[in-house]
């Protein structure tokens, strides 16, 4: 990512409902600058911020349309150019990033990232590989690593300060990956492993033990890949089963907890028609689950339990744009959001735009940007009388162009579009933004000065 401007290329694909319709936005990676192949963890914050981890950045994004690329080359003491696998949000704008060959890193949400690896604590973290991370309400870190051998722990508990608890057991568990971890809501630390799911009760220092034997089946598949606790409290576990003639592991399904009943849905018998569960999350009384593990395991797409009701949104559907999901999130205004293979994806409810529809303009305008001067981003605003085509981008004092950023058709209203130059190699000096929308052109001048 060599600019922190984004050139959004974004289609819309409607379903409807009895209520309203639904809308499908799509942002492609492949097709704009925001050139990432793939997105494999969310976030979200108390402001409705989205945070998104990639192949090689943390991105964030803050729902009005202006989108920070945190990357090797624009943080102090540098985030490294790695797997970002998990996200867990723990302050106003802070959080921790597990990666895949560099442990995980610490964001004081200014400009600090603080990685911590074998090679930057002390009889800390046994490894550079992490999967997964939740806090307990003591404020202590469980993070789920890459094992490597018997020697090593699959989880380790940190503190927060200088001391870290590395978990081994007398069965084979310390041989074993953590990939999903999760707290419930009693405080309990849900760990998924390929030999089944860990209850560690922080209260008491306790574990206890669920495998699809000890449960009579309940537990779809002893390789846990992924978690969820909906509203109610019950934890929801996506599987892998072993199929007893090969040895390989086949799709498990989907199981939920109540804390003292199992209940199994397996594709088998009907409505979840593919048990690969990569991702779980809720939407009111609504369970929606996410199959396939992009270059591993074939999904179909994005499935929703209503009640006893399921329904499929996949490619082949044309609703859901892709048959992979990397992870879930619902943020603050009831939103889904879906990580996929090459793209990332945002399911509204209620698609009416109250700040972009009300009060629709009378005529085209471009507004100076504020601030102006800048540093290092400014405000550019324009509004349309008729939903168009929109293209707004900026030269500099030469003529070259040095960011696109609209490329859209966009409704009739108010929009706004963020310029930043947080990382990028622009000079201070004069430069021009220039908007056009049919046969509507106009071009005015913005001072950037560093």
């Amino acid at each position: 990512m060599k600019k922190d401007y984004v050139i959004l290329i974004i289609s819309f694909l409607i379903i409807s409902s009895s209520l309203h319709a639904q809308k499908w936005t799509t942002y492609d990676y492949n097709t704009s600058n925001f050139a990432l192949t793939s997105s494999y963890c969310l976030a979200t914050d108390a402001s409705g911020n989205i945070w998104i981890g990639t192949d090689k950045s943390v991105v964030k994004y803050n729902q009005l349309n202006t989108w920070t690329v945190y990357n090797s080359t624009n943080t102090n003491n540098g985030l490294p150019n790695d797997k970002v696998l998990d996200l867990l949000v723990t302050g106003t704008n802070s959080l921790m990033v597990c990666t895949y060959g560099n442990g995980f890193i610490y964001y004081n949400g200014v400009s600090l990232w603080v990685p911590k690896n074998p090679t930057t604590t002390s009889n800390g973290i046994p490894t550079s590989y992490t999967y997964c991370i939740a806090q307990d309400n003591p404020g202590n870190f469980y993070v789920g690593i890459y094992s490597g051998n018997s020697s090593n722990a699959g989880l380790v508990k940190w503190d927060g300060a200088s001391t870290w608890t590395p978990y081994t057991f007398t069965d084979t568990y310390n041989y074993k990956n953590v990939e999903a971890i999760v707290k419930d809501n009693a405080g309990n630390i849900w760990c998924g492993t390929s030999i089944g799911v860990y209850k560690y009760n922080p209260t008491n220092s306790s574990w206890t033990a669920y495998t699809k034997e000890n449960t009579s089946g309940g537990l779809c598949g002893n390789w846990v890949r992924s978690i969820g606790v909906d509203p109610s409290g019950n934890v929801w576990f996506g599987c892998l089963d072993k199929d007893p003639a090969t040895g390989y592991w086949v799709e498990g399904g989907l199981s939920k907890f109540t804390g003292s009943t199992w209940s199994n849905y397996k594709p088998s018998s009907g409505g979840l028609t593919n048990g690969y569960v990569s991702a779980i999350a809720f939407r009111g009384s609504d369970v929606w689950v996410g199959t396939g593990f992009c270059g591993q395991y074939n999904g179909h797409g994005l499935y929703k339990l209503s009640g006893t009701t399921w329904t499929n949104y996949n490619i082949d559907n044309n609703t859901f744009p892709g048959n992979c999901v990397n992870d879930l999130v619902v943020d603050k205004n009831n939103n889904l959001w879906i990580a996929g293979n090459n793209i990332l994806t945002k399911l509204d409810f209620n698609p009416t735009d109250v700040k972009e529809t009300e009060n629709v303009p009378t005529s085209f305008s471009l507004y100076q940007n504020y601030p102006n001067p800048f540093n290092p981003e400014t405000i550019i605003s324009y509004q349309l009388p008729v939903s168009s085509f929109v293209t707004l981008k900026v030269y500099d004092a030469l003529g070259r162009q040095v960011a696109t950023l609209v490329n859209e058709f966009q409704t009739a209203g108010i929009h706004h579009s963020t310029f930043s130059t947080l990382n990028s190699i622009l000079t201070s000096g004069i430069y021009f933004y220039k908007l056009q929308s049919g046969s509507f052109v106009d071009v005015k001048k913005m001072l950037l000065v560093k």
